[in-house]
């Protein structure tokens, strides 16, 4: 018997949290029983990160309108185009389910719409991956619940944070989703990573104590709340540097203009280093001393978080959302309230001051991270909600929901 197709539905061509779980999704598939084939949007360039990932797993991908529920095109001018586009998506994927006959349509993020009412319209069952804690304006999230509601057979959530803020707006939502977390492995590139190392890069050397923060250079993810942190600290501390590691989205480089105004401002120049985007994840977070993450508006998971714990490293993380499901306090990491520079900074202190407290946090850290987040796992959870769904008369037991997978 051929593998029964599965069409995936993502949101984006990068290598970020979502594009990185979709990678995870499809290599725990059984690839003997199901032929996985992605759907991205054609609103993003057609060589990426993400599209070079599926080449290179033999994954057969296309690139087509999809009417994403971006921010950008939540707007008055745009509404009438992204309607059109939507439309587009939502007949792509139903004649494209109905003829290459799939067994289930995969939606790997909320904001691709036209995944589960496509599939809903070509008759297949829908699993949708919600990975966001939605900040939309609430008519959107309404009729985002309600297409969850009318159309989506499993909902997965990535955690705790992510379904009760669901479940707060959408309780009729409780009984078909439930919570199965990331599965986070050690990034080791993809062969088009820097030969210079971090350090080298900055150009610190190998003894110079260096705090640093990895993500998306965007507003929410509160890079300047670390530069502010950073202010506090150079006087008293004349050695430590800091870094921010990742890109920025093409529509908000007004953020990274602001943010490199304050780090001037701060008088960090020279001490306060940006830096772009690094397939070679797990030596940058290898160079670090401590890792921060002080997202000012809760991060659904944290994926970066748990990378960072499984290399060993002390991190420091803001105590709202799925980060706060990650870390016990004093024991594998620190929590500290969020917008709070202070706050943050008197915990970069405490960990600089003694190092024994860094190493052992440390390894509680990453024995916690690699005992729950691994790829194995994640795979046999996903394994029991994909073959419940595209196989139903197959698979046995009480309904997915009803188990603890998390």
């Amino acid at each position: 018997m051929p593998p029964q197709p599965i069409l995936f539905v993502h949101h984006a061509n990068d290598m970020y949290g979502a594009d990185v779980g979709l990678l995870h999704s499809i290599k725990s598939l059984d690839r003997d029983r199901y032929y996985p084939i992605v759907v991205l949007p054609s609103d993003m360039p057609a060589e990426g990160m993400l599209t070079s990932a599926l080449a290179r797993l033999n994954v057969e991908y296309h690139i087509v309108p999809l009417g994403i529920l971006r921010r950008k095109y939540l707007k008055i001018g745009a509404l009438l185009p992204l309607a059109l586009e939507l439309i587009r998506g939502i007949a792509y994927v139903r004649s494209t389910a109905r003829r290459r006959k799939v067994a289930l349509v995969y939606v790997n993020t909320i904001v691709a719409v036209a995944g589960p009412i496509g599939g809903r319209l070509a008759g297949v069952p829908v699993l949708w991956h919600i990975r966001e804690i939605l900040a939309m304006p609430k008519p959107v999230r309404w009729a985002l619940y309600k297409t969850m509601s009318l159309c989506a057979s499993r909902l997965v959530c990535i955690s705790k944070a992510v379904r009760h803020s669901l479940l707060n707006e959408a309780p009729n939502l409780a009984a078909k989703s439930l919570v199965i977390y990331n599965a986070v492995t050690a990034a080791s590139g993809d062969g088009s990573a820097s030969q210079i190392g971090l350090r080298e890069e900055i150009g610190v050397t190998a003894t110079t104590p260096l705090v640093g923060m990895v993500g998306r250079i965007t507003h929410w993810k509160g890079q300047e709340i670390l530069a502010e942190a950073a202010g506090l600290l150079i006087g008293s501390h004349p050695e430590l540097h800091f870094v921010a590691v990742g890109s920025y989205f093409s529509d908000e480089s007004h953020y990274l203009d602001g943010l490199r105004l304050r780090i001037r401002q701060l008088g960090l120049g020279g001490r306060f280093h940006l830096v772009d985007y690094r397939s070679d994840v797990t030596s940058v977070y290898r160079a670090l001393d401590i890792f921060v993450l002080p997202s000012i508006k809760p991060e659904p998971f944290g994926r970066v978080t748990v990378e960072a714990m499984t290399q060993g490293c002390p991190v420091i993380a803001t105590n709202h959302g799925g980060t706060v499901e990650l870390i016990e306090e004093g024991v594998t990491g620190m929590l500290v309230p969020p917008s709070n520079p202070e706050a943050l900074a008197q915990a970069i202190t405490v960990l600089l001051a003694d190092k024994e407290l860094r190493l052992r946090m440390g390894e509680a850290a990453s024995a916690y991270a690699k005992e729950h987040f691994g790829l194995v796992r994640h795979g046999e959870q996903m394994a029991v909600v994909i073959d419940q769904l595209a196989n139903p008369q197959a698979s046995s037991g009480p309904p997915v929901a009803d188990r603890r997978i998390a």
